[in-house]
């Protein structure tokens, strides 16, 4: 065991080691990152349950052998996705081409490979993938070297090229993204992914710095069947190239299938579609079996070399002294629930997830561990006050590269404003008209405040604004009736693609002048189309709630299949 991030004391006891950290790190600014490994001759197997008033819960460890050879490896198509945004700067983006480069040289001599990078735009090496001859190595090379971090992190776009890019017929197609993964809309990528990533295809992700983006790195690896790896600025890069590759020629078992055989009901098992089992990498299944009767769990995929592997568990609940299996499961259990809502959330989604964390006492996106002092600190009957509180930047991560230099005499804002030359006429759309200042009705300029990238946005969402025929609001609760006519004017200006129709429920919560909190309500809903449901959602966040306005709201629209009329900012 070791660390390369951090000074550690580790004790052994028997079976058990036991880690604290040492007393030289004291900055809070990287992550801790703990090594371990395990070893065999053959590919290892263990069970451990435990059983409670819940369920009878069990994990199930496949361990491969340390040292693994095949004499047949696959031909693959590789694509190298880097961010070569500002946050990469300096150290991280050095470590990304140090590491490329080994990858570059570690190619089969039948692979194929590209190179795509991503900031505020996308490059690539070249329009197809390109044999591994030694002309086109040095030519990656080149590329590699004459990388700038830059920009800001479109990664949507990086991933849609690579997804996108064509593959050579009968090569399977690995993409391997190198990033930092400093961006804000995650659930949007995993999207992409989980959408439209070919099954036969694998995505691997790299993290490359003191305090990468792990949910993002892990997430996506997850849900493209690939693995995740982080690296430290600091560390060498020789050993990992060599590992990653050995893990992508040479997987341990594919095609891996689960069943159940026995009298009672089927467990549920996470991750509901395995990954492939690769060298040096475990692969962890949990499960729940809520009536706790035993019966037979059998594994089966193809190995190296096309040999049939078959493994049988006899699951067994009998007392045991596991006691973070049950919660491991409930982990992986709304792990899977947020999975299935990276397009968008719903009411039932929220509902399960909420229920499995309380139910396993377990930190979530919508449940929290809250703290409750009896000590008044604050003036009774006193207004809430907004602070900015200054935290550590991640070691080795350049402040320049991700907020740019620091205007005299304050913090960089990260506010996007965009600017209507555009007077005020009675044609013009009432909420262009009601964005004015009411004591300056001359005024020649109206300002809209945008609380979002524009990168997500298509130029024509910002500057187009439409009289739509197509949006009916058939109810709203929890609003006065100033407020229902307010909000049905502000959703009347989306525009949508032709052919959706059908009812959609949402239901969210507005609480000091802000939307939060928007789910889709599928049970009572007709239509949940994705491009639908994200583009009201978007909407609804950027309502200008008054601010005296909090409670639940439940809005009832529907949604007509015709044209609309549009009208062109840039034409009034």
């Amino acid at each position: 065991m070791r660390s390369p991030s951090h000074q550690l004391k580790i004790e052994h006891s028997g079976q058990i080691v036991r880690i604290q950290l040492a007393g030289e790190d004291t900055i809070p600014n990287k992550d801790l990152i703990l090594r371990y490994q395990v070893s065999g001759k053959e590919t290892q197997s263990t069970v451990l349950s435990q059983p409670d008033d819940r369920g009878g819960h069990f994990a199930i460890y496949l361990i491969p052998a340390l040292e693994y050879s095949t004499d047949e490896i696959v031909p693959k198509d590789v694509i190298f996705l880097v961010d070569t945004s500002g946050s990469q700067s300096g150290d991280p983006l050095q470590k990304c081409q140090e590491l490329m480069r080994r990858f570059i040289n570690g190619l089969n001599p039948n692979d194929t490979f590209t190179i795509i990078d991503f900031s505020n735009r996308v490059r690539q090496l070249s329009p197809t993938p390109l044999p591994n001859t030694p002309e086109n190595r040095t030519k990656a090379i080149a590329y590699i070297n004459n990388l700038q971090a830059d920009g800001s992190t479109e990664m949507l776009s990086g991933i849609r090229t690579a997804i996108n890019f064509p593959t050579p017929t009968g090569r399977l197609r690995s993409v391997v993204l190198l990033t930092d993964g400093y961006i804000g809309n995650e659930n949007e990528i995993l999207a992409e992914v989980q959408q439209h990533l070919q099954p036969a295809n694998r995505l691997y992700s790299f993290g490359a710095g003191s305090s990468v983006n792990r949910f993002l790195l892990n997430r996506i690896a997850e849900i493209g069947r690939g693995i995740s790896r982080i690296i430290r600025h600091d560390e060498p890069t020789e050993e990992v190239a060599e590992k990653f590759y050995r893990q992508i020629n040479n997987p341990v078992l594919t095609n891996i299938q689960i069943s159940w055989h026995g009298d009672t009901e089927s467990p549920v098992i996470y991750p509901a579609i395995a990954p492939d089992l690769f060298s040096e990498q475990p692969l962890v299944l949990f499960g729940r079996k809520e009536d706790r009767v035993s019966g037979n769990l059998q594994i089966s995929g193809i190995a190296a070399g096309g040999k049939h592997y078959e493994k049988t568990f006899n699951l067994i609940f009998e007392e045991t002294v596991n006691l973070a299996v049950a919660q491991l499961w409930g982990r992986a259990c709304i792990k899977d629930l947020m999975n299935q809502m990276v397009s968008f959330e719903t009411k039932a989604g929220v509902e399960a997830v909420t229920e499995t964390a309380l139910t396993y006492q377990l930190l979530s996106q919508y449940t929290a561990f809250v703290a409750v002092s009896d000590d008044v600190r604050v003036e009774p009957g006193s207004e809430y006050m907004s602070m900015q509180m200054p935290v550590e930047m991640p070691e080795a991560v350049s402040y320049q590269g991700v907020f740019g230099n620091a205007p005299a005499g304050g913090f960089a804002g990260q506010m996007e404003f965009l600017t209507l030359s555009t007077p005020a006429s009675a044609e013009a759309p009432d909420f262009l008209r009601q964005k004015r200042s009411p004591q300056s009705p001359a005024a020649k300029e109206v300002e809209i405040s945008l609380s979002f990238d524009l990168e997500e946005m298509e130029q024509d969402e910002i500057l187009d604004a439409a009289i739509n025929h197509q949006l009916e609001v058939i109810s709203i609760t929890g609003l006065d009736n100033t407020e229902i006519a307010d909000l049905t004017r502000h959703l009347q200006q989306l525009n949508f693609p032709s052919g959706f129709s059908g009812e959609i429920v949402f239901e969210f919560t507005v609480k000091k002048g802000r939307v939060e909190r928007v789910v889709l309500d599928q049970e009572n809903s007709t239509l949940k189309d994705p491009v639908v449901v994200e583009k009201i959602k978007r909407s609804l966040l950027l309502w200008r709630v008054p601010p005296s306005t909090t409670g639940k709201v439940i809005l009832t629209l529907h949604l007509h299949a015709e044209s609309i009329e549009t009208v062109n900012l840039r034409s009034l």
